[in-house]
C-alpha cells in the first residue's frame, strides 16, 4: 500500500514537470510566434522604406543625354564664344550634358580660357564640360583672306576626336535659343557626311570653278557632323588637300562643299535662320534656292520666330556698331546675362544707355526670349 502511495504521489510529480514544461514550451512557442510576426512586419516596414526610396532616388536622379558641341576661336573671338555658351547653357535642357570642345592656338591667353570656364562654373558646373584644343601650327599656309587660320579648325574634327561620332559645330557669330538635342538627333541618311542649312550668299565665281552644285552649296556655320561617316571614308585629308591646293576667298566653307557635295543633307530653316531684321527678307532669299531644297513657308516662319538657333552670317556682327539690324538685341541679352557685360562694352566701344535703351524695346512678352525675360529685364 505503502509502495502504491509512493508510485500514485510520483506519478502525479511527473504530471506536474509535464505540465508545466508543456506550458512552458507553449508560452516560449507563443512567444516565438509573436516574435516572427513583429520581424515579418519590422521587415515589410523597412522593405517598403527602401522601395519608396529607390523611387525617389530615380525620380530624381538626371540620365543625361550627351551632346557634343564644338567651337572654334582665336583671343578676338573671346567674348562672342563667351555670349553664345551662356545662350547654349541657359537654353539647355536639365536632362542634356554638353560636351564642349574648344579649338584655339597659342592667341587665345590663359585669361581668355579662365573666362570661358567662369561661364560654364555659373550656368552648367554640374551637366557641362569644356575641354580646350590648341592647333597651333595646323592649316599653316592654308588661304586666310578675311577669315583667320581657326576657321579651318573645324576640319579637324574627325581625327581630333576619334571616339566621337557625331558632333555639331557652331561659329562663335551664332546664338542658341532652345535645347540642342532636336539638332542633334536628327538622322543622317544612307552616307551623308554633313547636315546644314543652304547659304543664301554664295561666292559664285569660286562655285563655278570647283563644280559645286549651286543650289546645294552649305554655310559650315552650324553644322551637324557624320565624324564616324567621315573618317571611315578618309573625308578629312580630302578637305585638307583641298584646302592646300587652292586659294580660297570662303575659306573651308568652300573646301567642304567641294569634296562633300554628293554628302550633303540639308538642314531646315526651322532650326537655324540668319539673324534678318525681315520675313520678307527670309522668304525672298529662300525662293533663290533650287525647289528640292527649299523651306516651307510654315519651316521659314517657325525659324524666323522660334528659331533654335540664330547666325549673324558675314558682316551682320550684333557687337559692329555698323549693324542696325534689330536682332542684335538678343545678343545684349546674353552679353548682359553672361558676367563680362561691362567688358563686352568696353572691348566694343558701346555705351551703357544706349544697351540699356536697346534692351528695353523687347517686346513685353519677351519675343524669342518669353521664357528668360524676367530674369533679367
Amino acid at each position: 500500500m505503502m509502495k502504491k502511495n509512493k508510485r500514485t504521489k510520483f506519478n502525479k510529480y511527473l504530471e506536474k514537470k509535464r505540465f508545466k514544461r508543456k506550458k512552458y514550451l507553449h508560452n516560449n512557442n507563443l512567444k516565438f510566434k509573436i516574435n516572427s510576426k513583429a520581424n515579418k512586419l519590422l521587415f515589410i516596414f523597412f522593405l517598403s522604406i527602401l522601395i519608396i526610396l529607390n523611387i525617389l532616388i530615380k525620380k530624381n536622379s538626371i540620365k543625361y543625354n550627351d551632346i557634343h558641341i564644338a567651337i572654334s576661336i582665336n583671343n578676338n573671338y573671346v567674348y562672342p564664344c563667351i555670349v553664345l555658351l551662356t545662350s547654349l547653357l541657359v537654353n539647355k535642357h536639365s536632362s542634356s550634358f554638353y560636351k564642349i570642345h574648344i579649338l584655339t592656338n597659342n592667341s587665345t591667353k590663359n585669361n581668355s580660357l579662365n573666362k570661358i570656364n567662369k561661364v560654364k562654373e555659373t550656368f552648367g558646373k554640374n551637366s557641362v564640360e569644356i575641354k580646350f584644343y590648341n592647333l597651333e601650327g595646323d592649316f599653316t599656309g592654308a588661304s586666310i583672306h578675311y577669315f583667320p587660320i581657326s576657321a579651318y579648325y573645324r576640319v579637324a574634327l574627325p581625327s581630333l576626336l576619334p571616339e566621337v561620332d557625331k558632333i555639331i559645330y557652331l561659329d562663335t557669330d551664332t546664338l542658341n535659343f532652345k535645347d540642342l538635342s532636336e539638332i542633334y538627333n536628327i538622322k543622317f541618311k544612307n552616307k551623308m557626311y554633313i547636315c546644314a542649312t543652304l547659304d543664301f550668299f554664295k561666292t559664285v565665281q569660286e562655285i563655278n570653278k570647283f563644280g559645286i552644285y549651286p543650289n546645294k552649296y552649305i554655310n559650315s556655320g552650324i553644322m551637324l557632323l557624320n565624324l564616324k561617316e567621315i573618317r571611315k571614308d578618309g573625308i578629312e585629308k580630302k578637305i585638307r588637300d583641298f584646302i592646300h591646293g587652292h586659294f580660297l576667298s570662303n575659306a573651308d566653307q568652300t573646301a567642304i562643299n567641294a569634296v562633300c557635295h554628293n554628302n550633303i543633307q540639308i538642314l531646315s530653316y526651322k532650326y537655324a535662320t540668319l539673324a534678318l531684321d525681315s520675313f520678307e527678307k527670309l522668304v525672298e532669299l529662300n525662293s533663290g534656292q533650287n525647289p528640292i531644297y527649299r523651306s516651307s513657308e510654315s519651316e521659314l516662319k517657325q525659324g524666323y520666330n522660334e528659331p533654335i538657333l540664330f547666325h549673324y552670317y558675314a558682316g551682320y556682327k550684333p557687337w559692329r556698331k555698323e549693324y542696325k539690324n534689330f536682332r542684335k538685341v538678343y545678343w545684349w541679352y546674353y552679353a548682359k546675362m553672361s558676367g563680362f557685360y561691362q567688358e563686352i562694352l568696353d572691348r566694343y566701344y558701346f555705351n551703357k544707355d544706349y544697351i540699356e535703351k536697346l534692351l528695353k524695346q523687347i517686346p513685353e512678352d519677351g519675343g524669342l526670349l518669353k521664357r528668360n525675360y524676367k530674369k533679367l529685364i
